[in-house]
């Protein structure tokens, strides 16, 4: 894992990359990468475009664990659909 910028370039967020891991591992890792970043204000998931199905699965913990979340935002103002921004407070 590693610590990457949100949308304010001045400041870093605890990132999960979950390009590449299978289905049946996202509800594991989202869970245990939240846990460990309890503390932090925000964290960045990136469950990527694909076919959806990670996201899904993300979107799913997310709504059941009553986590606030939002796309990242690009520089043009646009949406990242790739990458979420959870809000731990």
């Amino acid at each position: 894992m590693k610590k990457s910028k949100n949308r304010d370039a001045r400041v870093f967020l605890p990132t999960l990359d979950l390009h590449g891991y299978k289905s049946e591992d996202v509800f594991d890792a989202v869970e245990a990468f939240l846990l460990k970043h309890q503390d932090a204000t925000q964290v960045r998931l990136m469950p990527g475009k694909g076919t959806g199905k990670v996201k899904a699965i993300v979107v799913d913990y997310l709504s059941k664990a009553n986590y606030p979340w939002s796309h990242e935002r690009m520089p043009n103002g646009q949406n990242n659909e790739g990458v979420m921004i959870v809000y731990m407070e």
